[in-house]
């Protein structure tokens, strides 16, 4: 069943427009060091432009394991501070992970901020920054961040809504193969595979 969900996938004409090119980008980058544990370095990015939903939100936060490629979406605005970042991330990501050793993310003013600076010097997190003329050092996140667009826009044809359909859109992302981690991200992070709205009884195969 598996597999012949994963051939429609690839022949469906509106799957195949909405996907963006992974073509490896040219030059040199820096290599991040691997890290050791589950969550132990994360990477984040905003991503903006999206409409304004029904309760008022028009970006999302997105920060992904850089072990185990498990991401979360987190609701939020662009007109949203630097101290209104750090609770949402702490609420996202800390409340359920911990504090990582390090975050990557690109030069945005929210992140090179004082306030976000000291907050993370106090917890012990390093803070490594993508350059701005190679934002592809942050690859992780940009090919995260067009995924989530292309399911937005393949799955709420009603604009407005993309909020309410965050959630399981974020579940669907978790739950199936990720490339690079070679398995399920959701089984990797909790070992167990999750019951979702089509139950592909993968552990009984």
């Amino acid at each position: 069943m598996v597999t012949d969900a994963q051939r429609y996938v690839a022949a469906c004409p509106i799957c195949q427009r909405m996907k963006s090119s992974h073509q490896r980008p040219t030059g040199l980058l820096q290599p991040l060091g691997p890290p050791q544990r589950p969550w132990q370095h994360v990477t984040m990015d905003f991503v903006t432009g999206l409409p304004t939903g029904s309760i008022g939100n028009d970006a999302v936060l997105v920060v992904v394991d850089r072990l185990m490629k498990m991401a979360h979406f987190a609701l939020c605005r662009t007109t949203f501070t630097a101290e209104e970042t750090v609770r949402l991330f702490i609420s996202t990501v800390v409340r359920l992970h911990g504090i990582p050793a390090a975050i990557v993310s690109d030069q945005d003013p929210k992140f090179t901020s004082k306030f976000w600076q000291d907050t993370w010097a106090r917890y012990g997190t390093r803070l490594q920054f993508s350059s701005n003329y190679h934002s592809q050092t942050d690859g992780q996140s940009e090919r995260t961040n067009q995924t989530m667009e292309q399911l937005i826009r393949t799955n709420c044809p009603d604009r407005n809504k993309w909020e309410e359909a965050l959630p399981m859109l974020e579940f669907s992302y978790n739950n199936a193969p990720s490339a690079t981690a070679n398995h399920f991200s959701f089984y990797l992070n909790c070992g167990m595979y999750p019951t979702g709205p089509i139950s592909t009884n993968v552990e009984s195969q």
